[in-house]
């Protein structure tokens, strides 16, 4: 057995394909993402047809993905499997015909509807740690344990402290596994698009979200700030987010 085989079947993304499986599932057969974002874009026979091509592409990148979550799901695994959906549904999307912003457009209303639409003891599940000082001093615990160890593709990230006042914490990641993801697989022209779909979610779960940098649009850094109060923005069109007020899409 050579070493790419022997990692393949050592990675969590195989290890724990039907529970990446069950997440796919969870979004694309969600009936608020099917009624008012694939519905609006494709027939009911398409739709099918899109889905089983998304499914298989994502299933192709599983064992392919790099583990930066250390065998373990916390939220660098969870972030590789966002970007492989996204990099499954770029793909198929733009061999129907889909211009890259309407593919990005697209994304954007799925997290919409997902995150807008998920039942309240959800919400409160995926709010809760940003809440929480325990995870808080865990995350900054294993930020700092990461440093100087990371591989040049991996997240290279740190903890920001809050203000005990409004600013629950920040994030400043100077490397993005997903943006080397994305470039590795031709997808990077969906990145400045994809970022975006980060204000849908912080939006739905009712946690104030705002970037002030972004590496995917030019950034030094991706500048993540987490509030308690703070009218997070929607994120689509592109334009009316303050931190692409200065970013001039190529289309």
């Amino acid at each position: 057995m050579n070493v790419s085989t022997e990692r393949a079947r050592a990675s969590i993304f195989v290890q724990k394909k039907d529970y990446w499986l069950k997440f796919f599932h969870s979004i694309a057969d969600n009936k608020h993402v099917q009624k008012e974002v694939f519905q609006k874009y494709l027939t009911q026979e398409k739709i099918s047809v899109i889905k089983s091509k998304i499914q298989e592409q994502f299933e192709k990148l599983l064992p392919q993905l790099p583990d930066f979550g250390y065998k373990k799901i916390n939220q660098f695994s969870i972030d590789m499997i966002k970007n492989a959906l996204s990099i499954a549904f770029y793909r198929v999307l733009k061999e129907e015909g889909f211009q890259v912003r309407l593919i990005g457009q697209v994304l954007n209303e799925m997290a919409e509807a997902y995150y807008a639409n998920l039942n309240p003891l959800m919400k409160y599940l995926l709010r809760r740690p940003y809440l929480s000082s325990s995870f808080q001093k865990k995350a900054k615990s294993l930020l700092d344990k990461r440093k100087g160890t990371e591989d040049p593709e991996d997240y290279h990230c740190t903890f920001i402290e809050g203000d005990k006042k409004n600013l629950l914490f920040g994030l400043d990641y100077t490397n993005c596994a997903g943006l080397h993801l994305l470039k590795r697989y031709n997808a990077l022209e969906i990145a400045p698009y994809l970022c975006l779909c980060d204000y849908p979610m912080h939006r739905g779960i009712n946690i104030g979200f705002s970037r002030e940098q972004n590496l995917a649009i030019g950034g030094k850094k991706c500048a993540f700030r987490f509030y308690r109060n703070y009218p997070t923005p929607k994120g689509w069109p592109p334009e009316d987010v303050p931190e692409y007020k200065n970013y001039k899409f190529t289309e």
